[in-house]
């Protein structure tokens, strides 16, 4: 088995300075963008599952 961490992407509130810990924040119009980069960077490598948090 191999783990895989990755980070999350931008949320409104990283770009706006706000440290917004645990709650809900939207991704960001860059952040989709990095979301859907990160998918097609990965979409090859056989993840079975994806834990998010």
């Amino acid at each position: 088995m191999q783990i895989v961490f990755e980070t999350h992407s931008l949320s409104e509130d990283n770009e706006n300075g706000i440290a917004s810990g645990w709650n809900h924040s939207r991704l960001s119009a860059r952040g989709r963008v990095l979301a859907a980069e990160l998918g097609r960077r990965r979409c090859k490598d056989g993840i079975q599952v994806v834990f998010f948090i």
